[in-house]
């Protein structure tokens, strides 16, 4: 059968357009704070010889190093090349430019989700034999392939998309536990595992399906208990092991592992704070899921889940996984749109059992159609897909920056809310709220190429950096001809929550004057209401 692996391919060649177009949104601005973090991360390991990331909120260890040998690659092919005559010409390149490195890096996290859609393919292989298995991996690697939510987070450089590919691994390291019991499977487990681990702390919820299939092959399989068991002892043992060996500086350096988890542990933040269990599972289902998936795909999704909880396999392996995820993060004090990145795959896939199911009951005549108005469901998010990241490359904070570059002297001074590196030229004249530090100058910044220890200081562990989030003692440093603001919409929603902030945002009202406003529209432009004020 050579026409199912063809399909498959045309459907990573598919999610592999759709992943690259527009990754370099927002470039060399960088829009996604967090971005910079891991960036600086890979930077450190990469100058100082080290293989200590230097933090570890995420952990994020494999992300980091992912980036670190990007950004080895990089430099070797331009030094080359001739463009990099050593180290420090490539350093000063990329802290004028840090597209250079910014822009591999995300096209490293699209390789890993097509690694994430290739491998829930294979699952879907697995979920069942025959015909109902090619039906099942080739429609959830299609619905994942074109799902707007699952596209916009291989689009990014975090911990999501690198953490959600070794789960999948793991996922089908289970399901063959569950129908082998080889203890090779239990190894390649711990190792998926312990990367996942490694990527974001929460996939270690991933050993519940490791647990499920043991049980499994006990109960249904030829399997002696007592030989399972020690398998599976062996694997609670080998994969934290395996953990420590991927990310030693998690033991070396635990001091500052606790200090980073520390910080990870907020029960509020500007514009994601939670609204309780049945709130959050509300946001959730009309917002990242029935986008992800859409309203077809999220329908068959729910059919697929049930007819899965009839499966004793599925019941044990991959369906344990999903509801405490769901459960964790419906339970949370906050609320991520990136949370779901993880249940998209699994979703896709029970939306792939439920087409099976149709499949097998519809008559021989009527397959041929039946299927072909059910692939409508994942192809009719290519079109929202192919718009969402057209907006992200219309982003308000640089049409914002646009603007200030236009109508702003060339020797006006400039404080902006966000890493605009498209105002390098501007640099002397733009500074950066930095915590308690003040409004630090952009060139100053750059030329004593700021690290994430320097940024830790000053922010002592802050979530959001920006003017209102600063010691009132510190904001005359912030004066300015121009302001350009992306965080005070957003304190203006929540002034309940946070009303130091907003009135830090007020009192700079008092003194200036908004002289243009950035507003996101569907489908044109992405991004917060970014305002830009002047002194009156």
């Amino acid at each position: 059968m050579r026409w199912p692996y063809l399909l498959l391919s045309a459907i990573l060649v598919l999610a592999a357009g759709l992943r690259w177009y527009g990754a370099s949104f927002g470039l060399p601005a960088l829009n996604d704070p967090d971005e910079l973090v891991f960036e600086l991360g890979s930077v450190r390991m990469v100058t100082s010889g080290t293989l200590n990331p230097g933090w570890f909120g995420h952990p994020a260890t494999t992300t980091m190093y992912l980036l670190a040998v990007v950004n080895a690659s990089v430099f070797v092919v331009g030094w080359l090349t001739g463009a990099y005559a050593g180290p420090t010409e490539f350093m000063a390149a990329i802290y004028h430019d840090p597209s250079l490195v910014i822009l591999p890096g995300r096209m490293a996290m699209g390789a890993f989700g097509l690694l994430g859609i290739w491998q829930t393919w294979r699952i879907g292989r697995q979920f069942s034999k025959g015909q109902a298995g090619w039906i099942i991996g080739l429609f959830s690697a299609l619905l994942l392939a074109c799902s707007p939510v699952f596209i916009q987070y291989a689009q990014i450089i975090r911990s999501d998309m690198v953490g959600t590919a070794f789960m999948l691994l793991c996922l089908g390291a289970a399901l063959r536990i569950a129908d082998e019991g080889r203890r090779a499977d239990y190894g390649w487990a711990a190792l998926w595992l312990a990367l996942a681990v490694a990527s974001k702390w929460p996939f270690a919820i991933t050993v519940f399906a490791v647990a499920g299939a043991s049980l499994h092959y006990i109960k249904y399989g030829s399997g002696e208990r007592s030989q399972q068991l020690r398998l599976l002892a062996a694997f609670a043992l080998f994969a934290p092991l395996l953990l420590a060996m991927i990310s030693p500086y998690l033991v070396l350096d635990f001091k500052t592992v606790l200090v980073n988890l520390s910080g990870e542990t907020r029960t509020y933040h500007l514009g994601a704070t939670g609204d309780g269990f049945f709130g959050n599972a509300r946001w959730y289902t009309v917002g990242p899921l029935a986008s992800g998936l859409g309203i077809g795909g999220l329908v068959l999704a729910v059919g697929g889940l049930v007819l899965m909880a009839l499966d004793a396999r599925l019941r044990l392996v991959v369906l344990p996984v999903l509801a405490i995820h769901l459960l964790i993060v419906f339970q949370a004090n906050l609320r991520w749109e990136r949370w779901m990145v993880p249940a998209l795959p699994i979703l896709a896939l029970a939306a792939g059992v439920a087409v099976a199911w149709f499949a097998q009951r519809a008559q021989r005549r009527t397959i041929g159609l039946a299927l072909g108005l059910l692939v409508l469901v994942p192809l009719a998010l290519i079109a929202p897909s192919i718009t969402g990241a057209r907006a992200r490359m219309n982003d308000t904070r640089q049409q914002a920056t646009h603007w200030v570059d236009v109508h702003a002297s060339q020797n006006a001074t400039i404080m902006i809310e966000h890493f605009a590196f498209d105002m390098i030229k501007r640099a002397a004249n733009v500074s950066f709220p930095l915590g308690d530090v003040g409004c630090v100058n952009t060139q100053a910044m750059l030329d004593g190429r700021v690290d994430l220890a320097r940024v830790d200081r000053a922010t002592k562990g802050r979530s959001k950096i920006d003017y209102g989030t600063m010691k009132p003692a510190v904001r005359g440093t912030c004066v300015s001809d121009y302001y350009v603001l992306t965080a005070m919409d957003r304190y203006r929603h929540e002034k309940a929550a946070f009303p130091a902030e907003f009135a830090a945002y007020s009192a700079l009202l008092a003194d200036n004057k908004i002289v243009a406003t950035f507003s996101p529209e569907p489908g044109k432009s992405a991004g917060p209401v970014v305002y830009v004020l002047a002194r009156k």
